[in-house]
């Protein structure tokens, strides 16, 4: 990639090799190098070998393709990539919404819930009420530009009860989320944890779709380990006499996923049990440079169960707090690419 400046020495062309991500060949030059050259070269191996380390906030849109992209991730080599650093694509998603009633209104078209949280599937349903023990909703088609940014490389690398031991990069909406505000769930309530949530069997897999379009099939399922029951008479971490806390998890394969607390915050605020936490105990790289919010304009979901009623959100100012289950956040999830 040509650069907008004449490079005037070797040291300029180390430091423009290590902010492009491009290879250096000291041989070529011909001469020794001097001291700051080499403690350069030792800079960028370190970089190199881990791209954790190192914070650059590029646009890579008109950089790289997708596929680029990938191979530089599925190699493990990660060459040109920084957390921080952001590219666009563009999805077109079949947005279903859980509906709960009695009655269907005219002129509506309800669709039946099938499949898995990795193979949702939705049927034009042929009931004329609602019957026990399906899933009904509504659909909307939802068109967008996700600006998507590398949070981190390698965060579940040989972790799981089945170890992920594929190289990937986690991908976040670089700003609040999606552009269509969503329900942790139709009802104002956390049992079942995350993983009985509308949010993880519903809302998300329909991104996922579009995501994998998007991103050239190379969105990884993974093992990880959710939530899947709340006590309503333990205490919050929420304090003031506010009950309910995550009291059972179990492990299951999914695609993409709300982050932690502790993945954003670096520490728990409303978790109150390991079960909420799970693996996703570290926080992820890019939030050790930026703040959570740095490019958000509104509050977003967090995984974690903050009361019977509340899940945890990051807000747009900063606060750390929760929200009810049913009310509308920005959905900002995790995608694995690789």
């Amino acid at each position: 990639m040509g650069r907008d400046f004449t490079l005037q020495s070797r040291s300029e062309h180390i430091l423009a090799s290590i902010i492009d991500g491009t290879e250096y060949n000291a041989a070529k030059e011909g001469q020794p190098l001097s001291r700051i050259e080499l403690l350069l070269l030792e800079l960028k191996n370190i970089i190199s070998g881990n791209p954790n380390a190192t914070f650059r906030g590029k646009d890579l849109t008109d950089t790289f393709t997708v596929e680029q992209m990938y191979e530089k991730i599925h190699s493990g080599k990660f060459e040109g990539l920084c957390v921080g650093d952001h590219f666009v694509v563009s999805i077109t998603t079949d947005l279903y919404s859980h509906f709960i009633g009695e009655t269907f209104a005219a002129g509506i078209t309800y669709y039946e819930m099938g499949g898995t949280v990795t193979d949702r599937t939705w049927t034009e349903t042929e009931d004329a009420t609602p019957q026990s023990g399906k899933v009904y909703a509504t659909k909307q088609v939802v068109t967008e530009d996700v600006d998507l940014m590398f949070a981190g490389f390698d965060y579940y690398y040989n972790m799981g009860d089945t170890p992920l031991t594929t190289h990937h990069a986690v991908l976040i909406p670089r700003c609040s989320g999606l552009t269509t505000m969503d329900k942790m769930n139709a009802a104002n309530a956390t049992d079942g944890g995350y993983y009985e949530s509308d949010m993880h069997n519903i809302v998300l897999p329909c991104y996922a779709k579009s995501f994998k379009e998007a991103l050239g099939g190379h969105v990884l399922a993974h093992r990880t380990y959710l939530s899947s029951a709340m006590n309503a008479t333990a205490a919050s971490r929420a304090g003031g006499g506010i009950k309910g806390s995550a009291s059972a998890s179990t492990w299951t394969t999914t695609e993409l996923q709300l982050m932690s607390e502790q993945q954003v915050y670096g520490t728990e605020v409303l978790t109150t049990a390991p079960y909420d936490i799970g693996i996703d105990y570290k926080k992820l790289p890019v939030f050790d440079v930026i703040n959570p919010v740095q490019y958000c304009n509104g509050d977003f979901w967090l995984r974690t169960i903050g009361s019977s009623r509340w899940f945890a959100a990051c807000f747009a100012t900063g606060f750390a707090g929760g929200k009810d289950a049913y009310g509308a956040n920005y959905v900002r999830p995790m995608i694995l690419f690789g």
